[in-house]
């Protein structure tokens, strides 16, 4: 893999959702895909290699994809994240507000891959202003 791209990690506790979207996502060639089915596994991997987003389903087993996120945060292991769930009443918490996350980072299942690659794309062209 090309180091120089951004590094993309996918956090879902659904093994073939996780391949399907990483399989998505490599077609496009711009990305660097890692993944995980917990939150504590994430944060385990990266401890060692850092994300530059995260592709976070809420509901997982253990740690939810809130605590995972606002842990991500605090370790400064990820600074960009995406919410990507199957919760129809998903609302994001006063905590995800605050980090910056808005309903644009929230695409619910099955979400159209085109869509969260715009915003990927949106999210760290911020990263690098």
């Amino acid at each position: 893999m090309d180091n120089s791209l951004p590094r993309v990690f996918i956090i879902d506790d659904e093994e073939r959702i996780r391949r399907l979207l990483m399989e998505a996502l490599d077609d496009y060639e711009e990305f660097e895909l890692m993944s995980a089915g917990s939150s504590e596994e994430a944060l385990e991997l990266l401890g060692q290699t850092p994300a530059d987003l995260c592709i976070v389903d809420m509901r997982l087993p253990g740690m939810s994809g809130e605590g995972f996120i606002l842990e991500a945060a605090r370790l400064k292991l990820c600074p960009r994240f995406i919410l990507h769930s199957g919760s129809m009443d998903l609302a994001l918490s006063t905590n995800l507000q605050n980090l910056g996350m808005t309903e644009q980072d929230v695409f619910l299942k099955p979400a159209t891959t085109d869509h969260i690659v715009v915003r990927i794309r949106q999210l760290l062209k911020q990263g690098t202003n």
